[in-house]
């Protein structure tokens, strides 16, 4: 979740923990539907802003960079000891000598913005230092020394942490480098790790910057490794190229010296696609297990068409493990016809190939993508792969014009899991925000499949999370959108999700000047016992009685701007039979909750009917031409509730805004489908957007009704 970088790219250094970094690179978002109030935005001292997304135990970081060029806009994201840091490039050479590692915690930072707002600063402040300290930078590269002038005169420093010293006696591990033309290393950054016990390193001390040719660390004797990145760049500062040289296993008994030269990455990182494609964004990571302690992640983002060069490992290691694997987004040259990307990433186990990697039909699937919006807009768009051995990841989002229609093909594996989702537009200032968003729990893809996807499909409409089929168990943590523990039930419904399996929307969410608002009222046999406004979601829990009973629930959302035209309110009211809980587990990755030292399994989905809807012929401004119109509704009970058929349904319009209503044909079809039909023309409606209303009862006592708004559009 990361925002692409256009200069010097991203390198992302992580210490793999328990928890999962992934996918949304947004302010309000959810990543495994985090509950609302769970964001926290930290403000650091170069006014780099990271908002922080948790979800059960889950993290996931977005970064806003101050810097629009050059080497501050180049970031590093570490994390060592349960810390995360996210590190301008223009700060590394000044860790240690005037800048503390502590400075940019990100929980440290966002902690500080609500406990103590007065130890924090303004972004204006903020940005102001990080430009200073960038221009600090340049001047002593210029000259080759780094600390002890200008900002940092007279010894001064900014921050101050305890550190923990390494156990046992030091050696000095020196890492030397040379440039590509040969002369010693000035621009790398590179991170070691003791793969016996990687928690034996101080976090300080794992980071280190090349100087005259150098790296130097303090080291007691033991198995490491060691993971090298340099650069160049033309004249204008935009980056040429990457070089990334891996040394995944080395003993250190006494001082030692490992050269890591950038010569030594030769093998350039290719993908054969059948179409042509342009390199959009280039990657590659490295995860070293250690025996002991948490693995390490070395993960360095190139930026768009940057080239990298990776150094090949024959033999595989010994202690420990070793993953490794390239990521790279591609797109269609500019030209006519439906346009196309490669979304691509190839895992190796033990050992580094040469990066030559064919992109063929057999391997990746292809997806008919549809972005819909009523409004044209600049958005942006997010896919992001994890492998079965990552706890933690990312990838940048990327814009995206909607409304769109493209074909993305996309690296299919078993242990593969695609996460991500859309953005219909952004607004910026001091934290770029998301609006108008679906979010994804995630897909694992087959070679050779076809498949279709529409994102923020109208109408939009409440929806509890769920899990496309192919994603099952690997999917991150999941919410039912109501479950039953016992006597308590919890509710987390989301307005204005669309129809595809596994998306969820944003909510209530949008700007200050948007017309928002909700509501929720829960009754037990038809008295309410409780009710309350929507923050966001529609989320909470209430306490009934044990002996079965009638519960009820209305939930009333409204949206509109003119960014949000269509669906612009709902009113849904469901009522099904609920009884005492006690003993049934979810199936992963449903949870009940989030919250304790692990997630709470031991809940029964509750059997709310939920309706999805798919109009015939809609466009991707959520209009349909004149006439007939052609409406399935499918009805089902929630992801992981008892199965009920589904006994009576009925769909009805309105063309003058809900006064009046006419009744559609409707037929039923199998498994909880109906077909509507009805007819709008012109002199019907006079470029009123159609209202729908549906109703449906099971076979088990579930019912839903519900009302959206100017659900679509229809042409003249």
């Amino acid at each position: 979740m990361r925002k692409p970088l256009t200069v010097l790219g991203v390198a992302a250094l992580v210490v793999t923990g328990a928890g999962v970094a992934a996918a949304g690179p947004q302010e309000h978002s959810r990543q495994g539907r985090v509950p609302p109030g769970q964001d926290r935005t930290a403000l650091l001292i170069t006014g780099d802003v990271v908002t922080i997304h948790d979800a059960g135990g889950r993290k996931t970081f977005d970064v806003e960079p101050a810097a629009g060029k050059g080497p501050a806009r180049s970031l590093v994201h570490l994390g060592l000891g349960g810390h995360d840091y996210e590190i301008p490039a223009t700060a590394v050479p000044y860790l240690g000598k005037g800048l503390d590692l502590s400075l940019f915690d990100v929980d440290r930072a966002a902690a500080d913005r609500v406990s103590t707002p007065a130890r924090t600063f303004d972004r204006a402040a903020a940005k102001d230092f990080g430009a200073r300290l960038a221009k600090q930078y340049t001047e002593d590269r210029a000259r080759g020394g780094f600390g002890g002038r200008g900002l940092f005169a007279n010894g001064a420093t900014f921050g101050t942490a305890p550190k923990q010293q390494p156990r046992g006696v030091l050696n000095t591990l020196t890492l030397a480098a040379d440039e590509l033309d040969g002369t010693p290393s000035d621009t790398g950054i590179s991170l070691v790790t003791n793969v016996d016990d990687s928690t034996l390193l101080d976090d300080g001390e794992a980071l280190n910057f090349f100087y005259d040719g150098t790296a130097k660390y303090s080291v007691p004797a033991g198995t490491y490794s060691a993971v090298s990145a340099f650069f160049t760049t033309a004249a204008d500062g935009t980056v040429t190229g990457v070089r990334e040289v891996v040394h995944p296993e080395f003993t250190v008994k006494a001082d030692t010296t490992v050269r890591v030269d950038a010569a030594q990455a030769t093998s350039k990182v290719t993908w054969q696609t059948p179409r042509p494609a342009l390199l959009d964004d280039n990657g590659f990571l490295v995860r070293r297990a250690a025996k002991s302690g948490p693995a390490v992640t070395f993960d360095y983002d190139a930026g768009p068409g940057v080239p990298m060069w990776i150094s090949p490992v024959a033999k595989a290691v010994r202690t420990g493990e070793l993953q490794t694997y390239p990521y790279a987004r591609l797109i269609s040259p500019p030209g006519p016809g439906t346009p196309y990307e490669y979304w691509l990433q190839k895992a190796s186990i033990g050992t580094i190939p040469k990066q030559r990697y064919p992109a063929t039909d057999a391997e990746v699937a292809t997806v008919d993508a549809s972005y819909y919006s009523e409004v044209p807009s600049l958005g942006r768009h997010q896919r992001s792969g994890m492998f079965s051995f990552e706890d933690r990841g990312g990838r940048p989002a990327v814009p995206i014009d909607l409304p769109r229609h493209q074909i993305e093909y996309v690296s299919a594996a078993p242990d593969l899991l695609w996460i991500g989702g859309v953005a219909k537009y952004i607004r910026g200032g001091s934290f770029e925000a998301w609006y108008g968003a679906q979010y994804t729990t995630g897909e694992v893809y087959a070679g050779g499949q076809h498949k279709t996807e529409g994102y923020n499909e109208f109408p939009l409409h409440p929806a509890g999370a769920t899990v496309a089929g192919s994603a099952g168990a690997a999917s991150p943590f999941q919410v039912p959108g109501a479950v039953r523990d016992g006597d308590d039930v919890s509710v987390d419904l989301v307005p204005f999700s669309d129809n595809e399996t596994g998306h969820t929307g944003m909510g209530i969410y949008g700007e200050a000047g948007d017309t928002r608002s909700g509501h929720y009222r829960f009754t037990q046999d038809g008295t309410v016992a409780a009710e309350g406004d929507l923050f966001q979601d529609a989320q909470f829990t209430q306490a009934v009685t044990a002996a079965p009973a009638t519960l009820g629930l209305t939930v009333d959302a409204t949206r509109s701007s003119p960014m949000f035209a269509l669906s612009t309110a709902t009113h849904t009211e469901w009522s099904w039979r609920s009884e005492h809980v006690d003993g049934p587990v979810l199936p992963k990755p449903f949870i009940c909750g989030y919250g304790g030292a692990s997630p709470d399994t031991t809940c029964g989905v509750e059997p709310l009917l939920m309706p999805t809807y798919t109009i015939s012929g809609l466009g991707l401004d959520g209009s349909t031409a004149a006439g007939p119109q052609a409406l399935d509704v499918t009805f089902a009970r929630m992801q992981g509730a008892a199965p009920s058929t589904v006994a009576s349904a009925a769909v009805q319009f309105s063309t003058d805004g809900g006064t009046t209503w006419q009744d559609a044909t409707v037929t039923p079809g199998a498994n909880g489908a109906v077909h509507a039909a009805y007819s709008v023309m012109p002199a019907d409606f006079r470029g009123t957007p159609v209202a729908l209303r549906v109703t449906a009862a099971d076979a088990g006592g579930s019912t839903v009704a519900e009302t959206i708004t100017a659900a679509y559009r229809v042409n003249a």
